[in-house]
């Protein structure tokens, strides 16, 4: 298998095809749109109405696939009955204009709000389901609509509806292939336009995020079932607006148009193009649609073939024909210089959000007899401290000694059983991951979880989710003050990236990183969200002694930050020269908690390290963590002395 994964496509095409896709990716929306267009329009000037006819249904595909990329591609939502969206769309405008006899201008919107809203209507009760149950969940309901409108005698039933009559607005008649055609194009350069404004901001850096990773991405602030409901809501407007056009050009609309075979083509095509990939939507309704014209004697084999395709292309070039682009935009910004440490100040633009919230009282984050049972095993047990504003408070202790489980509680990842949690003198027991993000409390993982689709500098900038966010009205139609915006923070990012010493890999996926450097880069994102308190989960894992002599430093220039730090690390040298205070678990319990030398020379965490009764401990028994701690001092004497 590792054989086949190496012979992909050969280094230098490979290098091409990614530095053309980058380009794109990167292009003004409005020149991408024209370039589409113009390329489209291509095909106009032929005579052939076989071809015009092709390359019509290859519109509405590319217009159809659009939508479901920002389901399945950005979302990462498996949507097997996307179908019915199509259909919604196509019945509203058909039963409007027969019906009512709307003008189909006027169905066009009510079109791609019906579809929309149906989107809601299924999404709002199932997003909170995963995986094979999402899929079972749509395939149903690609079903169920199928049936209703066979059945249901006022659309038609299985004969649909027909004849609609042909766009017509102030004596333009539309009626032609080519009048067709040319109108297709038109809808596609807008869906286009709106598709690239949304996935080339913070909603789309979201619906990227959750796909990747759904708790990283809740614990950067993401609220992922909001942003999943808006991609089902976008999704299904899409296939509003290429439904109602394909009931204007076929000019019926029966039931039989829109069975389970149309969606699981349609998802073919997108995973085929590339998830995510504009482009590669289009170049994936161009293989769906002209490939099996072209080899027409073969058509009833198609689905087989595609199936064999799509496995070829999943093990020879698993992100798709044309996958998404990095953005290479931050690299046009200002040198280094310009804005080096700028945003990060204390007093800046940046810091601002943690001036404001650093008030009240001394205590930030107390806990009071928090529990956490998982049935008859007791991870936490009865744990109550307070960590005080700006210090570095440590929490060390035994392997499966209960400190990440009692990290996630505090971050809302799982429910305590019992106890109080209450950050900034409000209680956050309860609270979603992103609520809690959102008031100032940002986390790293113990295995780090980065978004492995974004490059570094993305990773940043999805952090920065809360602070970042405008109206979608304003994302989709002024996408140039969004933009101003997202320069603004994209300098930011930059500046983070520099505090924990990654200036130079902004466009570096996460996994072509060392692991010292994917620490680095997650400690950043949580940073970017403007934290009152920061949670570090072994945050030292993988780095050298020379790394983590420089980390160390970028641990107290967060607390000169004002931000108040808490690890867990089980490296001894670096908690010791670090923090203020160290709490000690041990099977759940708090069995110490002071100074760093107090806890060193404390009996029970000595019983808790070497596994011995207290009374039993060796006179000299403190040597192993007294040794730990002269060198934990000895590193602190390296930090401060550079």
């Amino acid at each position: 298998m590792k054989g086949l994964g190496a012979v992909s496509i050969r280094p230098g095409i490979k290098d091409r095809l990614q530095g053309v896709g980058d380009r794109l990716h990167n292009m003004p929306v409005s020149l991408r749109v024209l370039i589409v267009v113009a390329l489209a329009m291509l095909v106009v000037p032929t005579t052939n109405a076989y071809t015009l006819a092709v390359a019509t249904s290859i519109v509405t595909y590319a217009i159809l696939g659009l939508g479901l990329n920002v389901v399945v591609g950005y979302a990462g939502l498996l949507d097997l009955g996307y179908a019915a969206f199509f259909a919604i769309g196509s019945y509203t405008a058909a039963l409007l204009m027969t019906k009512l006899e709307w003008n189909f201008f006027a169905t066009l919107p009510a079109a791609v709000v019906a579809a929309g809203i149906a989107g809601a209507v299924l999404g709002y009760p199932t997003l909170r389901l995963r995986s094979d149950y999402l899929a079972i969940v749509t395939l149903g309901f690609g079903e169920m609509t199928y049936v209703a409108f066979n059945n249901w005698s006022f659309s038609g039933g299985p004969e649909g509806i027909f004849p609609i009559p042909p766009p017509s607005a102030f004596g333009w008649k539309i009626d032609t292939d080519t009048g067709f055609y040319v109108f297709g194009v038109i809808l596609l350069g807008v869906a286009i336009f709106f598709n690239y404004n949304l996935g080339n901001s913070w909603l789309g850096r979201g619906w990227i995020a959750i796909r990747e990773d759904e708790v990283a991405a809740e614990a950067t602030g993401t609220p992922t079932l909001r942003l999943k409901l808006v991609a089902y809501v976008f999704g299904g407007a899409w296939a509003g607006l290429a439904g109602a056009f394909f009931a204007a050009r076929i000019g019926i609309v029966g039931p039989t148009s829109f069975t389970f075979t149309l969606s699981g083509l349609l998802v073919i095509m997108v995973v085929l193009g590339g998830l995510g990939s504009t482009p590669g939507v289009i170049l994936g309704a161009v293989l769906i649609v002209a490939l099996p014209e072209y080899f027409r004697q073969f058509s009833e084999y198609r689905l087989l073939i595609f199936a064999v395709a799509l496995i070829i292309v999943m093990l020879l070039r698993p992100q798709g024909l044309w996958p998404r682009g990095r953005d290479q935009r931050v690299k046009a910004l200002p040198p280094d210089r310009d804005w080096q440490y700028a945003d990060v100040r204390p007093g800046s633009p940046a810091m601002s959000l943690i001036g404001e919230r650093s008030h009240g009282d001394q205590t930030l984050l107390a806990l009071e007899g928090v529990e956490k049972r998982f049935g008859g095993l007791v991870c936490v047990d009865k744990v109550s401290l307070d960590i005080h504003r700006g210090e570095i408070f440590s929490i060390i202790g035994p392997n499966g000694a209960g400190k990440t489980t009692l990290f996630n509680c505090v971050t809302g990842v799982i429910r305590p059983t019992r106890g109080s949690i209450r950050f900034n003198g409000r209680s956050i027991q309860g609270l979603s991951p992103h609520r809690i993000s959102h008031l100032g409390l940002a986390r790293t993982f113990q295995h780090v979880r980065l978004f492995r689709d974004m490059g570094a500098h993305e990773n940043v900038m999805a952090g920065m989710y809360a602070s970042v966010r405008t109206s979608i009205a304003k994302v989709m139609l002024f996408p140039g003050r969004v933009r101003k915006v997202e320069v603004v923070k994209s300098r930011e990012a930059r500046g983070w990236m520099t505090f924990v010493g990654l200036g130079d890999v902004t466009t570096a996926l996460p996994y072509e990183l060392p692991y010292g450097d994917q620490r680095r880069l997650e400690v950043a994102r949580a940073l970017a969200s403007h934290p009152q308190m920061i949670l570090l989960d072994e945050p030292a894992a993988g780095m050298n002694s020379s790394e983590k002599l420089e980390f160390s430093k970028v641990i107290r220039a967060i607390r000169d930050l004002g931000i108040t730090v808490v690890i867990i690390d089980h490296d001894m040298p670096l908690v010791m020269s670090v923090s203020d205070r160290v709490a000690v678990l041990d099977q759940g319990r708090l069995i110490a908690l002071g100074a760093p030398k107090d806890v060193a020379a404390d009996p029970r965490v000595l019983g808790a390290y070497l596994g011995e009764d207290e009374d039993e401990l060796p006179q000299d028994a403190d040597l192993d963590l007294g040794a730990m701690e002269l060198v934990g001092e000895g590193l602190a004497d390296d930090a401060a002395h550079g």
